[in-house]
């Protein structure tokens, strides 16, 4: 049955029927099996030259193997957490990160007061302090230079 529909398109509601005689319908079978046996001819041939390939057991080891790599990773990674909850390494050192940011806020709030004084006391002081600091930077990074090479010439001469 058909409905009465100005949309061209057939909806999940509207049912074409076909008429068909019975050597049409015969026809159709007789296309249909002719396709089966087709496929099924191609199906074969297909999994003929798989298997004499060997494509599927290399593909089996592979996985196979990359599953051993996984299991034995996910296994080390395990016992190294282990380790290192029972050692009280992780706690031990969150821990001492929350103690050394907390000394680094005060240490930088202590700073800002005493320059914040300093300024206001002795505008002059402030200009010497500073010429201070950056010599002192200046010295720092001039000597941690020295020690980097020299460290490297030790570790290249071996």
């Amino acid at each position: 049955m058909i409905e009465n529909n100005n949309n061209s398109n057939p909806s999940w509601r509207e049912v074409r029927v076909q008429q068909q005689t019975a050597k049409e319908t015969v026809g159709t079978i007789q296309n249909i099996s002719k396709y089966i046996r087709e496929y099924s001819l191609r199906m074969r041939a297909i999994m003929n030259t798989i298997n004499e390939s060997e494509a599927i057991p290399e593909m089996a080891d592979a996985i196979r193997e990359g599953s051993l790599a996984v299991r034995d990773t996910v296994k080390d990674i395990n016992k190294t957490t282990q380790v290192l909850k029972k050692n009280g390494v992780i706690i031990d050192t969150a821990n001492a990160v929350e103690s050394t940011l907390k000394s680094a806020e005060e240490s930088i709030s202590t700073v800002k007061e005493i320059g914040t004084d300093a300024g206001k006391a002795s505008p002059n002081t402030t200009k010497a302090v500073q010429e201070g600091i950056d010599k002192v930077k200046k010295e720092t990074s001039h000597m941690t230079e020295k020690m980097f090479s020299s460290i490297k010439g030790k570790v290249n001469a071996r």
